[in-house]
């Protein structure tokens, strides 16, 4: 018995061995912006180092995809990024920023997407903060106490007492086959995530489900979260003590949207009221009204699709870049 109770104590002690060994290489590891993955904008965002652009574009995948980046350089003769990702609310495009800059990242001005959907990006995300692409950085309080809000309790508790645990509650964001891949796309030559979509105005719309733009009218509302108003806030910070001009401005959604949100102007009012408080405003919209209500520019009521994104591309660049 003695045996078999000293055999088990010694599974316990190697098994514990190996995994604290693990999570010290996680540590290590997923902190090595060369192995940050550049099938994700998030991660590829925050891996660039070493930048110098005229302009960078900051927001959700309603800014993500509402560029064609090759060209807004083109037309306005400057050097532009889109740092931009999908689900993105402020919080999350804070520390994506905040990256960003640490990375000796150097900008102008940055351009930020701000609508009613990212007041509450819980509410009208799938995925409103991306925790599993910020624990890597748990150590820096600029990442974990922002983090420490989308934790259960006893995340939170497990994750102060026992910070390297975190790699095995996420244990399928940082498994060995996760490091594999990352180290097999690190050897593939790095590309401009941000130049992949390309708008063109001659894009066909025949496969348009026109259902996706039918919704009864104030079927939804929108809520306005204080926390994330305050990450909002932060990015402004974030501008100023970085020397960086900054401009808000809102990506075209189809028109159906103000009648299927019972509140869409009133929370679009209190938007403007937060943004003059910090002394900014809404740049106007790059899309006109007959444009806004044209189904055959969008892809679905908040994204638009080729054509829109090459219409609201010229516009943008006409109407904001290159009057600075």
């Amino acid at each position: 018995m003695k045996k078999f109770l000293k055999h088990i104590g010694l599974f316990f002690i190697v098994s514990f061995a190996i995994l604290f060994a693990y999570a010290q290489f996680c540590e290590w590891f997923f902190n090595l912006k060369d192995y940050f993955p550049d099938d994700s904008r998030r991660s590829w965002a925050m891996k660039q180092k070493n930048g110098n652009y005229d302009y960078a574009v900051l927001g959700s995948s309603r800014a993500e995809g509402a560029f064609d980046m090759q060209l807004l350089d083109s037309v306005t003769l400057q050097k532009g990024i889109n740092i931009a990702s999908n689900g993105s609310g402020f919080v999350d495009n804070y520390l994506v920023f905040y990256s960003f800059l640490k990375n000796n990242n150097h900008i102008k001005t940055l351009y930020l997407q701000v609508d009613n959907y990212s007041l509450d990006p819980e509410a009208n995300f799938s995925n409103a903060f991306h925790v599993f692409n910020f624990l890597p950085f748990w150590k820096d309080t600029v990442y974990q106490q922002p983090i420490q809000h989308y934790l259960s309790e006893k995340d939170k508790l497990i994750f102060t007492k026992t910070p390297w645990l975190r790699y095995y509650v996420y244990n399928k964001y940082f498994s060995p086959i996760e490091v594999s891949r990352r180290i097999l796309l690190s050897r593939k030559k790095s590309k401009r995530m941000d130049q992949k979509l390309k708008g063109s105005p001659d894009v066909a719309t025949s496969n348009m489900d026109s259902a996706r733009f039918i919704y009864k009218p104030g079927s939804d509302t929108f809520k306005i979260n204080p926390f994330d108003v305050t990450y909002m806030e932060k990015i402004f910070e974030l501008c100023r003590e970085n020397n960086i001009e900054i401009r808000c401005f809102t990506a075209p959604d189809f028109v159906g949207q103000r009648t299927r949100f019972s509140n869409y102007a009133s929370t679009e009012q209190k938007l403007h009221q937060i943004l003059k408080k910090n002394g900014l405003s809404l740049m106007p919209m790059a899309f006109n009204e007959a444009q806004m209500k044209d189904m055959n520019l969008f892809k679905d009521p908040e994204h638009l699709n080729g054509s829109g994104v090459w219409i609201h591309t010229m516009a943008f660049a006409g109407m904001a870049i290159t009057k600075q």
